[in-house]
């Protein structure tokens, strides 16, 4: 492809992504996603698993089938929730499954510090709810003024480290809409399962956890006990190519700067691909094409768990010692708050509650207009 018809297809790409709302972007992305991963587009086949696109695999399907739907609306009082650390190959299809079908967002994973954990209910072993915890982010504008930080107590003192970002704090439906359940998945973060496993694995004393929100200040964590509302981010999110106009990118930068391609793509001895290596490649034709970098303006709500009576003081290093645990997060203190501070209310209050789980498995093959159509308006 010629310069300037490559320059002015990832132009006219990243402006129709930018007039996009915030909930149309990211069901585009969730959209593609899905099609890019289970969808051929050329003779509408599943083309990891060789099967009609109407159809799910057998795996999947399964993890479909297992997630947790009430009978009646006092169920969740009947609810044992478990925290499983995502260690066995078993256990990580189950988790990107989960991730892939059940959550709004499309997934990319930080590199750095990383864990996951799926919840079920220990009496049926039916999938709750997913999340992850990884490094921390180094500028939070919100956090930071909250907890007291400068850069030299975040890079230069190391404390940085003693934090974690939790993300796809997500709950499964119809758990979430009907009783909150996003309130359970957001406080068993906290619980003293992940936060053991994080210590055992980084050999650190993890003191507290950063998170922030899908749309704006409106979330799942707002008046939820133990995470403090922080002031929110400006949330200028750069826009990404859809990956049809990515693959033109890929293939203009293998032929003119194959030495920078080779190094962006080329395998590690692990097998695992460099970091980042989209972000590279693109960043480097967006260089040699002097194309603007476009950007979603998508503020998030900013909020921040202490674990530790002194967090705050600790981290903004006024103390080498920490004091006491904030708070019991045994997952059984934290899962009787949510159903008696969180569900209770909501069974009370849900005049119209919801039946049926919400698996975006109905995607593969659907069409952009489609999709819109059934998503946007429902």
């Amino acid at each position: 492809m010629k310069d300037q018809n490559l320059k002015k297809l990832i132009e006219d790409n990243l402006q129709s992504l930018q007039n996009m709302s915030v909930p149309e972007y990211t069901l585009y992305q969730k959209w593609l996603e899905i099609n890019n991963m289970y969808q051929s587009v050329n003779n509408n086949v599943n083309a990891f698993f060789d099967v009609p696109a109407s159809n799910l695999p057998s795996t999947e399907q399964a993890v479909k089938d297992n997630i947790w739907i009430p009978k009646n609306p006092n169920d969740y009082l009947n609810l044992e929730p478990e925290v499983v650390h995502v260690n066995s190959k078993e256990d990580k299809k189950i988790w990107r499954i989960l991730r892939i079908f059940t959550h709004r967002m499309s997934w990319k994973q930080n590199p750095g510090r990383f864990l996951n954990f799926y919840v079920v209910d220990k009496k049926t072993g039916k999938y709750l709810g997913i999340f992850s915890m990884g490094s921390d982010f180094i500028n939070v504008g919100g956090r930071d003024k909250y907890v007291g930080w400068t850069k030299e107590h975040k890079m230069d003192g190391g404390r940085l480290k003693y934090t974690c970002m939790g993300s796809t704090i997500s709950s499964t439906q119809p758990l979430g809409y009907n009783y909150l359940g996003g309130k359970l998945i957001s406080l068993l973060v906290c619980s003293e399962v992940p936060e053991n496993i994080w210590n055992s694995k980084y050999n650190e004393s993890l003191v507290g956890i950063t998170t922030t929100s899908l749309y704006g200040g409106f979330s799942q964590y707002n008046n939820l006990k133990y995470w403090k509302k922080c002031k929110s981010s400006e949330g200028k999110i750069p826009l990404e190519p859809s990956e049809d106009v990515y693959l033109k990118i890929k293939e203009w930068c293998r032929k003119n700067f194959p030495e920078e391609y080779n190094k962006a793509t080329r395998k590690r001895e692990d097998g695992s691909i460099p970091s980042h290596s989209k972000t590279k490649i693109t960043g480097k034709v967006f260089k040699e094409l002097k194309i603007k970098q476009l950007s979603n303006n998508a503020p998030r709500g900013v909020y921040f768990c202490s674990l530790y009576e002194n967090t705050r003081d600790f981290l903004s290093m006024k103390t080498d010692t920490l004091g006491n645990k904030k708070f019991d997060n045994s997952v059984k203190v934290l899962s009787e708050l949510w159903k008696e501070k969180y569900a209770k209310k909501r069974v009370k209050n849900l005049e119209n509650p919801k039946n049926g789980i919400l698996f975006y498995d109905e995607l593969i093959g659907m069409s952009w207009e489609e999709t819109k159509q059934k998503y946007l308006n429902d």
